[in-house]
């Protein structure tokens, strides 16, 4: 890969995973000062009972801290202002979260509010910056995650805020957290963490920290689909690597702009056809065949990315582009075969109509990074009817 000649690369988040990783957040807790942390939980997490084990943790470690569970994730503007009044009454110094996608940004938001005063996101959208002193953040993510619960973004319908200082500090993977989600919904978990990785990876201004992490998130990734496809055995481990991967993809993006694949992806799901994970999933190989016919992209790279050493030697150079491109399309093809059709193959698949494809290229045009809407439109077309572009 290229290397700059210079470059800057932050990753705030300390990582504890494996079995009892819970067991931690006490200590990690009091070595940041924290003496009394709210704890919330979303709903699936109260559901499935994986806020337990940190109760169970903080207990034994006899720490006192606030809880609210069950925290649903409509009208999050609500529960962040419910939220700040219980954890000043309560008199709390830190938040632990436990939960995926959305909620997670409503933590990040939480965290904004009692931690600047600032009661809407609008003075950090118009240029306030985000204090590097924001009061500790703990995620705690499950198998059902979107991929930006570790990055510096938070997402609240059509605002964005975009920070280093938004990454949590403190992650936390174990067993007793990931949940038993189900396979579609690890399918999707891994498509967004492959999606950040390969893109990370294939920037124009990756640099060899931001590359250790995107190319891990990529393999893991890559390796949890596999397996959810039917091939080779299932790791029993399987739930912690698609955990895993998001969380690395999450930290690989950081708060570096969004790619064209992001754009698109976040546009069509505006549809309510398809997820956002399965619109990346299906955009990510015609977004990259896309760039490697203007030698914006080293289709190469993709292919020792997503195979293993032994295919990157036996394919000859000039296949070497192709050959990664039919992987991640026969992917997606087996997936589609083995979860019935709840996973696209094309966005055709989806039922998405021509208009929408025309609104999602301009939408997605509009945005950093987002792509033009000429290019946006082939993508897409190519994308909905599953045909390579040349």
């Amino acid at each position: 890969m290229h290397i700059p000649s210079r470059f800057e690369f932050e990753c705030p988040v300390k990582t504890h995973y494996g079995n009892r990783a819970l067991d931690h957040i006490p200590f990690e807790m009091r070595a940041m000062d924290v003496a009394k942390p709210l704890l919330i939980g979303d709903e699936p997490a109260a559901r499935e009972k994986r806020v337990c084990p940190v109760l169970i943790a903080c207990r034994d470690a006899e720490m006192t801290l606030g809880v609210v569970e069950d925290i649903p994730h409509a009208h999050p503007e609500e529960a962040v202002r419910q939220l700040a009044a219980i954890y000043r009454d309560k008199d709390c110094d830190a938040i632990i979260a436990v939960g995926q996608g959305p909620f997670i940004d409503m933590a990040k938001w939480l965290n904004l509010v009692v931690s600047t005063g600032q009661e809407t996101l609008s003075p950090f959208v118009v240029g306030q910056a985000v204090p590097r002193a924001v009061k500790p953040l703990v995620v705690i993510p499950s198998a059902a995650a979107d991929g930006n619960e570790l990055s510096g973004y938070l997402r609240m319908g059509e605002v964005t805020v975009t920070s280093v200082n938004l990454m949590p500090p403190l992650l936390f993977i174990d067993p007793r957290s990931t949940g038993q989600p189900s396979d579609v919904t690890m399918v999707e978990t891994a498509l967004i963490a492959l999606a950040n990785g390969v893109e990370t990876f294939l920037k124009a201004n990756a640099n060899p920290m931001m590359a250790i992490y995107a190319r891990t998130a990529a393999r893991l990734a890559a390796d949890a689909l596999h397996q959810l496809a039917g091939r080779g055995d299932r790791d029993d481990r399987l739930t912690l690597t698609v955990t895993h991967a998001a969380a690395l993809g999450g930290c690989a993006i950081g708060c570096d702009p969004l790619s064209q694949t992001h754009h698109l992806g976040y546009a069509l799901a505006e549809t309510g056809k398809l997820s956002i994970a399965q619109a990346m999933g299906i955009v990510l190989s015609y977004a990259l065949e896309s760039r490697a016919a203007s030698g914006k992209v080293d289709m190469d790279a993709l292919l020792g990315l997503l195979g293993d050493g032994d295919r990157y030697a036996r394919t000859p150079e000039s296949q070497r582009g192709p050959s990664a491109l039919y992987l991640l399309r026969n992917l997606l093809n087996r997936l589609f075969e083995i979860t019935d059709g709840q996973i696209g193959r094309t966005l055709q698949d989806s039922g998405l109509t021509q208009k929408e494809l025309q609104d999602a290229a301009e939408q997605a045009a509009e945005k950093e990074g987002g792509g033009d809407p000429a290019s946006n439109a082939t993508i897409l077309t190519h994308a909905w009817e599953g045909r390579p572009l040349r």
